[in-house]
């Protein structure tokens, strides 16, 4: 199987067609495939429009907007108003783009949404209505109650039939190198106390996509990569009724995309190690995602050390290749950069890194995707210590400075407050002391040499005893980090 380093992934919404004004222009319509070629990125993968509707010339499913009379919105006007120019000129938006990706030398997927949780009976709600199509509106008994409301419930042939179909006409009508099937936009397929019993219906339906891709490939004398995005853990999946163990063993995958929605943390502790020997057995490669945000606040896009860092990790894991389903946008040379060198194993373990563990989401820990951060720090001679693990991909084999950074809420220098390394003290006074707003305190511990170690690493923070007039329930544990900085050489003139 062909070797792939970086894949990255365009909704076709976000960064693309919501953006131009019609017509389009061909310059623009090529805009995916333009902006990432000269980087890293081997790999464009290409989300089809909203999910439910396509942005291109289906035969067997709904195109975007022909279920409306007009649009809430300029950007679903635009996307409409921008598919029919091209279409207008003979051209079909999907096909131009895969042309593209072939003449600049890009793989090109397609990516294929399986769930989504629009109201079919609320038309008052006209953004959502906007991303309704005809197929659910019809059938809103097939549709789930309760979590995973809206969504479908797969038990119903007709409902896996509707998804089939687009997969088996775009290997077939379309020159794209391979298919992403993705399971993780709104994972609910089953009523969840019937998911796991069910998880067989999602087996048997990865069976006859392979065997549908298959002979499509076959057909055309090379093969097309199939693959599938999942969630992080074993738990997850099979929670919402996808034995991906299972659907590796039967051959049904040549990758795998570990990942989660709307949780956009970098996660350079990303846990996919269960999948991977099983992936590797079975010649099913995986691809870790790395999202593009630092901690919770969505303002904070992640740098180069924190890619680095990540897709460093990652692949120390097992991973074959690093997947972008976000980046920042439009990209700069700055992004460029960062593309060009996060692919390349040979660029990332010599670089600086930052490590960040993620904190908690309610929608990727309702998915069994937890975090360890916040949390609270005991108080009291007795008192268990706060301990949290990550991950370090660095070998340490050079000379490199390495710092700890803990982020604690309602902390005063006079509390009496111990701080281990794997299980190394780590003296408070040693610590440069920064106090954010009057509610958190940031700890910057410099690093001696053999500190850290490449592989679990684990924190550990206690508070003994603070001043007697201050109550004891507040402190708590915010964030962790790790900066490891190489040697650069420096311009003497």
């Amino acid at each position: 199987m062909k070797e792939r380093r970086l894949l990255f992934y365009n909704d076709a919404r976000h960064s693309y067609i919501y953006y131009y004004d019609p017509p389009l222009r061909l310059e623009d319509a090529w805009k995916p495939v333009d902006e990432v070629v000269g980087t890293g990125v081997d790999t464009l993968v290409y989300g089809f429009g909203a999910g439910p509707t396509m942005f291109h010339n289906t035969n067997v499913g709904e195109r975007w907007g022909d279920h409306l009379e007009s649009f809430p919105i300029v950007a679903g006007w635009r996307a409409y108003e921008n598919i029919k120019s091209l279409n207008e000129r003979g051209l079909d938006p999907l096909k131009v783009l895969i042309d593209r990706a072939h003449e600049k030398g890009v793989e090109f997927f397609g990516s294929l949404r399986q769930s989504h949780q629009a109201d079919p009976a609320d038309q008052d709600d006209e953004v959502g209505w906007m991303f309704n199509w005809q197929f659910r509106i019809d059938h809103p008994e097939w549709c789930l109650k309760g979590r995973g409301r809206h969504a479908f419930d797969w038990t119903h042939p007709e409902v896996r039939a509707e998804r089939f179909a687009l997969i088996e006409e775009t290997v077939n009508e379309y020159d794209v190198d391979g298919f992403e099937i993705d399971w993780t936009f709104w994972p609910h397929y089953f009523k969840d106390d019937e998911a796991e019993g069910k998880a067989h219906i999602l087996t048997e339906f990865m069976s006859e996509v392979r065997k549908a891709v298959a002979a499509a490939g076959a057909k055309r004398g090379r093969p097309i990569a199939l693959g599938a995005r999942v969630l992080p853990t074993r738990e997850g999946n099979m929670a919402a009724g996808m034995d991906v163990t299972a659907w590796i063993e039967q051959g049904s995958l040549d990758f795998v995309v570990p990942t989660v929605y709307q949780d956009r943390q970098l996660d350079a502790d990303l846990p996919f190690e269960w999948i991977v020997d099983i992936a590797h057995s079975n010649g099913c490669k995986v691809y870790s995602t790395l999202h593009d945000q630092v901690g919770s606040d969505s303002d904070v896009h992640a740098n180069l050390d924190h890619y680095r860092a990540g897709a460093a990790s990652h692949r120390a894991k097992g991973a074959d290749g690093v997947y972008l389903p976000w980046f920042k946008w439009p990209h700069g040379p700055e992004e460029r950069d960062l593309l060009g060198k996060i692919g390349d194993p040979k660029l990332l373990f010599q670089g600086s890194k930052h490590y960040v563990v993620r904190q908690d989401f309610e929608v990727s820990a309702e998915q069994f995707y937890g975090a360890q951060l916040p949390a609270k720090i005991e108080v009291g001679d007795d008192a268990d210590p706060t301990t949290v693990g990550f991950y370090i991909a660095d070998e340490f084999d050079t000379d490199t400075r390495s710092t700890l950074r803990l982020t604690i809420y309602d902390h005063t220098i006079h509390d009496e407050t111990v701080v281990r390394l794997n299980a190394r003290d780590l003296p408070i006074s040693s610590a440069w002391r920064t106090t954010h707003g009057f509610t958190h305190v940031v700890l910057d511990f410099p690093l001696e040499s053999g500190a850290l170690k490449t592989g679990r690493n684990h924190v550990s923070i206690s508070i003994r005893s603070r001043p007697g007039n201050l109550g004891t329930e507040l402190p708590r544990l915010d964030g962790v980090e790790v900066m490891v900085e190489y040697p650069e050489p420096e311009d003497f003139l």
